[in-house]
C-alpha cells in the first residue's frame, strides 16, 4: 500500500516538474549596433538575475541589414521578441500593427525627454519606451589642428568660422580635408537647416519650399562642390565618414553621440581628437533622436517581454547602458554615469546641447519619402539637378505622400 501510494504521488507530482521547464523562457533581444551590444548585454543579465527563469539573447544585425530583415520578419509574423526601434521607421510598424502596445505599463515618462516619448506614440498608445537620446557635437583631429597652427573650435564658432578653418586645414596633397560634409540627415545637413530657422517637415509640412532651408543646404553642399573641403558623396560611398575621420583624412566631422564608444578605443584616432558644441548659424541648433524598446505583437511571452521593456527604461538599466558606454541614457539624471566614462575628452558638450535640441523630424508616412531626400540631394552632387530643382522636387513628393 505504501508503495502504491507513493507511485500516485510521483505521478502527480510529474507535471509539475514539467511545467517548471516550461517555464524557462527564452526571449530574442534585437539591436544594430555592436559597439552597443556590451552595455545591452548587462541591462539582459540584470534582469535575468532578478528573473532567473527568462533568459534574453542579445542579437546584433548590422545597420545596413538590420531593417531589412526586420520587415521581413514583421512579414512572416516572426519579429524579434524585443527590438530596437528608430523614429524613421516606427510608424510603418505601428501603421501595421506589429508592435506590442505598451500602454498598460504604467511608467512615469517625465524622466525621458518628451520629444524621444512622443516618436513613439499612435493613436493614443504607446509603442516602445525611450532607450536613449543623442545629440550632434563637431568632433576635430587635433593633431592635424596643431600641425596646421589652427585652434581647436570653441562656443564662438559660427558658420564663417567653420568654413575659414576647413580652408586652412585642407591639404589635398597629404589627403587632408578640413571638414567633412557627407550625405546624412541628422549628423549633416538637418543641424544646417535648423540653424539657419529653416525646417525640414514640420506641422504636417515640408520646409523644402523655404528659402532659409535652401539656404542652408547650399551652404552645407558647398563644403564639397565649390570650396572643396570636403570629400565628395562618392567617397564617402567608398570609405565612410566615420571610417575617413578615424584615419585622419578629415579634420573634422559632425558626430553623433553613438560613436564615441567606437571613437574612443580605436587606437588612429583615441588620443588625437576632442569635442565641440556645434558652430552657431542664425540660432543654436543639434539635432537630437532617441531609440526606442519595442516588443512584437506576435510575441509568445507578451507578458516577460512587457516586463523585461519595463525594465530597460528603468533608472537602474539606464545607469548599465551609461556605464557601458553605450548612448546617452533617455533617463533624466543618469547622464552623468555616461559623461563619466569619457574623462579624456569633452563629452558634455553632448547633453549640454539638448538644452537647444531640435528632435528629429518625424511624421507617420515618413517611411515613404525619406528616401527622396538622398535621391535628389545626390543629384545635386552628379549635376543632375540643381539645388532648386531638386527642392522642387522633394518639396513635391512630401506633400503628396503626406496627403494621401
Amino acid at each position: 500500500m505504501k508503495k502504491l501510494l507513493c507511485f500516485v504521488l510521483c505521478l502527480a507530482m510529474m507535471p509539475f516538474v514539467f511545467s517548471a521547464s516550461a517555464e524557462n523562457i527564452s526571449i530574442n533581444f534585437s539591436i544594430w549596433d555592436k559597439n552597443q551590444q556590451p552595455g545591452m548585454e548587462a541591462i539582459a543579465a540584470a534582469y535575468t538575475e532578478k528573473n532567473p527563469d527568462v533568459t534574453i539573447n542579445v542579437q546584433v544585425t548590422p545597420w545596413s541589414e538590420y531593417w531589412t530583415k526586420l520587415q521581413a520578419a514583421a512579414a512572416g509574423g516572426s519579429l524579434p521578441d524585443v527590438f530596437w526601434m528608430h523614429s524613421n521607421q516606427f510608424y510603418v510598424y505601428a501603421e501595421a500593427g506589429t508592435m506590442l502596445d505598451l500602454t498598460d505599463l504604467n511608467i512615469d515618462y517625465s524622466p525621458y525627454p518628451e520629444g524621444v516619448t512622443a516618436m513613439y506614440q499612435y493613436e493614443g498608445g504607446q509603442y516602445a519606451v525611450p532607450k536613449d537620446y543623442d545629440t550632434i557635437a563637431l568632433a576635430y583631429n587635433k593633431e592635424i589642428f596643431d600641425n596646421a597652427g589652427v585652434a581647436y573650435p570653441d562656443d564662438t564658432w559660427t558658420w564663417d568660422t567653420l568654413l575659414e578653418n576647413a580652408k586652412k586645414l585642407t591639404d589635398k596633397e597629404k589627403g587632408i580635408y578640413g571638414y567633412g560634409a557627407p550625405l546624412h540627415d541628422q549628423e549633416g545637413f538637418l543641424n544646417f537647416i535648423y540653424q539657419n530657422e529653416g525646417y525640414e517637415f514640420k506641422d504636417g509640412k515640408s520646409g523644402y519650399d523655404l528659402p532659409e532651408t535652401r539656404e542652408a543646404l547650399q551652404f552645407y553642399i558647398d563644403f564639397a562642390l565649390k570650396h572643396e573641403v570636403s570629400p565628395t558623396p562618392q567617397s564617402f560611398a567608398d570609405v565612410g565618414a566615420d571610417d575617413q575621420f578615424k584615419a585622419g583624412r578629415l579634420a573634422m566631422l559632425n558626430v553623433g553621440t553613438w560613436m564615441m564608444s567606437d571613437y574612443t578605443v580605436y587606437d588612429g584616432i583615441k588620443d588625437k581628437f576632442d569635442l565641440a558644441v556645434l558652430p552657431k548659424g542664425k540660432v543654436r541648433a543639434s539635432i537630437y533622436n532617441g531609440l526606442g524598446y519595442a516588443g512584437a505583437a506576435t510575441t509568445e511571452h507578451p507578458e516577460q517581454v512587457k516586463d523585461f521593456i519595463k525594465f530597460c527604461g528603468s533608472e537602474e538599466a539606464n545607469i548599465i547602458q551609461a556605464e557601458h558606454k553605450a548612448a546617452i541614457p533617455a533617463y533624466a539624471g543618469t547622464e552623468k554615469y555616461f559623461v563619466e566614462q569619457f574623462s579624456n575628452i569633452n563629452i558634455g558638450a553632448y547633453p549640454e546641447m539638448i538644452s537647444y535640441g531640435v528632435p528629429f523630424p518625424f511624421s507617420q508616412r515618413k517611411s515613404l519619402w525619406i528616401n527622396t531626400e538622398y535621391e535628389n540631394l545626390g543629384a545635386v552632387y552628379s549635376g543632375e539637378f540643381t539645388l532648386e530643382e531638386a527642392c522642387d522636387r522633394m518639396h513635391q513628393t512630401i506633400t503628396e505622400v503626406e496627403a494621401e
